[in-house]
């Protein structure tokens, strides 16, 4: 028996992207490069409002405190070292896309676990959470 799918876009890159009820835990993003990438942006939006609050001054004024306190006392600077022979990158990063699995008799795949479903999708979650089924209470 197939399971049914779940049909929604990736938040980060917009790829429509298509998972079964067995792999299905609310996710939003399409596999794990856009998932890191979300985590790591939004980890960079919570450091920056921390430091720029009175507590997260202090806190950075004290960890540069200690910082300096542990390096030598240098009166001349080396000179800098240049690199002459830098290597670029052939390929640049892009996010990792998902393939669409589908077959000549039109059978959907799931995306994380390639397991068929079946071709009705669905666009919401099985069960909706606590919190919306209390906006439409009456």
């Amino acid at each position: 028996m197939q399971n049914t799918g779940r049909l929604y876009s990736c938040q980060r890159c917009r790829t429509q992207v298509i998972i079964c009820s067995r792999c299905d835990h609310g996710q939003r993003y399409c596999g794990s490069a856009c998932a890191q990438n979300a985590r790591s942006a939004s980890l960079k939006i919570a450091a920056k409002k921390h430091q720029s609050s009175r507590v997260g001054r202090f806190n950075n004024a004290a960890r540069q405190r200690r910082f300096r306190q542990r390096q030598k006392k240098v009166t001349h600077h080396g000179s800098p070292v240049f690199v002459l022979h830098d290597l670029l990158k052939s390929k640049p990063n892009r996010p990792q896309v998902v393939q669409k699995l589908i077959s000549i008799d039109d059978t959907l795949f799931c995306d994380h676990c390639g397991s068929a479903c079946q071709p009705f999708l669905r666009q919401d979650f099985l069960q909706r959470s606590r919190q919306s089924r209390r906006l439409f209470r009456c």
